[in-house]
Parts: C-alpha cells; structure tokens; sequence
C-alpha cells in the first residue's frame, strides 16, 4: 500500500505538470517516477517477487523511453 500512495501522488503531480507548462518540471516529475519505480523494482527483486520486481521495472523503462522521447523532440 505505501508503493500505491506514493504513486497515486506522483500521478497527480505528473497531471498537473504538463497544465503548467513547464518542459522541466514536466521532466524533474518523470525522473522522479522513473526513480520510485525502479526503486520499488529492487525492492521487489529482494523479496523474490515476480509481479513487484516486473512490474514497476517496466513501468520505469516505459517511463524512461517517454522522457527521452519528450527531451528529443
């Protein structure tokens, strides 16, 4: 449950971000995800648990490549 609130908060900032305009802040919020979720990949990975070490990891790589694709273009 710590992991879901700390996501859900990520998310609505990561919702307002790009209301605000603002490319940085935009990026300084998906590296941050990008961060908890690998994170939270580790975690899971220490634990030996397929569906937290799985998951979150790719959801750090999707996140990642939207960030690269965002700075790119």
């Amino acid at each position: 449950m710590y992991a879901l609130s700390r996501s859900v908060a990520l998310v609505l900032v990561a919702v307002v971000a790009p209301v605000a305009g603002s490319v940085g802040f935009l990026a300084a919020v998906a590296v941050v995800m990008v961060v908890v979720q690998a994170g939270d990949s580790v975690v899971g990975a220490k634990v030996r648990d397929r569906f937290k070490t799985f998951g979150p990891a790719a959801t750090a790589a999707a996140n990642l490549a939207a960030l690269v694709w965002m700075l790119a273009g």
